[in-house]
């Protein structure tokens, strides 16, 4: 029984070192959208190919994202601005984004890579899977 608490408590410990990780390399941070990709599959997708540089240069065109201490974010799509509240899972690898008045989840990052000046997630939007690249500005 021992060894069961202790490795419950390793395992909590670890996913609460994975979100303080995220949370101190991604907040108080503007995220500047880059660039915009089908995911890597080993197949080459020409249609999917297509819609990322379409996104690319349209609705992500000069995009951002910011994440707040307070659990808000905001985004820049299109020159429109946007917030919502965002909550990071306890392992750090997922951010749900919510509508600012709701409990109702709209989009969930997965996060590729995060540095202290890049960030790369895949999402699923509009029935879309993409891969966003993204630099601190």
């Amino acid at each position: 029984m021992k060894h069961f608490l202790l490795m419950v408590t390793g395992i909590i410990f670890l996913a609460a070192c994975g979100k303080s990780r995220t949370e101190k390399l991604l907040l108080d941070k503007r995220w500047k959208v880059y660039d915009v990709t089908p995911p890597r599959t080993g197949v080459y997708d020409v249609d999917a190919a297509n819609q990322a540089e379409e996104l690319k240069n349209g609705f992500y065109k000069n995009a951002w994202f910011e994440f707040e201490q307070n659990g808000i974010f905001k985004a820049d799509f299109a020159g429109k601005t946007d917030s919502g509240k965002f909550k990071i899972s306890p392992g750090g690898g997922i951010i749900s984004l919510y509508p600012l008045h709701s409990d109702k989840m709209y989009e969930q990052i997965q996060i590729q890579n995060l540095s202290d000046s890049t960030l790369r997630f895949n999402t699923l939007i509009a029935k879309f899977d993409m891969t966003l690249d993204l630099k601190t500005e």
